[in-house]
């Protein structure tokens, strides 16, 4: 893989996720949707720059090509909340093929899994806690652009770097 985003068509990616979720609503596909951005970002993106394990670097950076805005609800991507309003996805389990493909897969699985453990509320609570949605939240101007690298580079900090 050398691909800088391991889902050219974030379509495959919101019907994987659907395929996992345990309660479909608008509020959880994006919040999981941003979830997985930004764990994927932080632990698999940084792997790239490890030159220690030559395996690592045949991961893509990043998940997809991430489109994120601050709404009220948390971290939007108005496309895919445009194509979910529309009904324009299907519930669908991507089909891995590498054994790196299986171990994204698998870690995509995990979380989507512990994201089933807490309610769509929660979830935004979740994601209003991150300083990359709070420093461009303003209930006045709604739907501004978040920083895709910034999601990433907190979340490494965060949870990567500690």
């Amino acid at each position: 893989m050398t691909n800088k985003v391991f889902f050219d068509d974030k379509a495959e990616l919101i019907n994987h996720i659907l395929s996992k979720i345990d309660i479909n609503s608008s509020i959880r596909v994006q919040k999981v949707l941003y979830l997985l951005y930004a764990y994927y970002g932080a632990i698999y993106g940084s792997l790239e720059q490890e030159k220690s394990f030559e395996e690592f670097e045949s991961y893509p950076k990043r998940l997809f090509n991430a489109d994120f805005e601050a709404w009220q609800y948390g971290p939007v991507d108005s496309e895919v909340w445009s194509s979910y309003k529309y009904d324009r996805y299907e519930a669908k389990e991507y089909d891995a093929k590498t054994p790196q493909e299986k171990n994204i897969i698998l870690f995509l699985n995990d979380l989507i899994s512990q994201t089933n453990e807490i309610n769509d509320f929660g979830l935004v609570d979740r994601t209003h806690q991150d300083e990359s949605w709070i420093e461009k939240y303003d209930d006045k101007t709604k739907h501004i652009k978040m920083d895709s690298d910034a999601i990433v580079k907190e979340y490494k900090k965060r949870y990567v770097n500690g």
